[in-house]
């Protein structure tokens, strides 16, 4: 049977990692606002894709919008684009072109109704 002193040590490890486990979670909701402002000011990819882990299905477009501010362009109800500094070339025939990177948030449901919250969002090339 192993001794007291590895009990003590093992709650010691407990307790630390306990107390720790706040500034963690601080840190990243830190992280995130810092990410939120820059993409907001300089619309930069980098930003973006941070923001993007943050969102999941069923977050509710007020979130949404709190996260990433308001969008850049609608092509349809329901349908978002946030645009991003990025550009991808694409050859078209002869030419090439650069078609812009962004997220693309969607809050259709399967049956193309517009709901409140998030059905769908990909980080991508937008408008082809």
């Amino acid at each position: 049977m192993p001794n007291r002193n590895f009990f003590r040590l093992l709650l010691y490890t407990l307790l630390l990692v306990v107390c720790l486990l706040p500034v963690g979670c601080n840190r990243q909701a830190e992280f995130t606002g810092q990410a939120g402002k820059t993409y907001r000011t300089e619309k930069d990819y980098a930003s973006l894709t941070i923001l993007s882990g943050r969102l999941h299905k069923g977050m509710e477009q007020a979130e949404v919008v709190s996260l990433l501010g308001e969008s850049d362009y609608s092509p349809l109800a329901g349908q978002y684009y946030y645009s991003s500094d990025r550009r991808e070339a694409v050859q078209h025939g002869k030419k090439e072109m650069q078609i812009p990177v962004g997220l693309i948030v969607d809050y259709r449901d399967e049956q193309g109704r517009v709901t409140e919250q998030l059905q769908k969002f990909r980080l991508g090339r937008i408008g082809e």
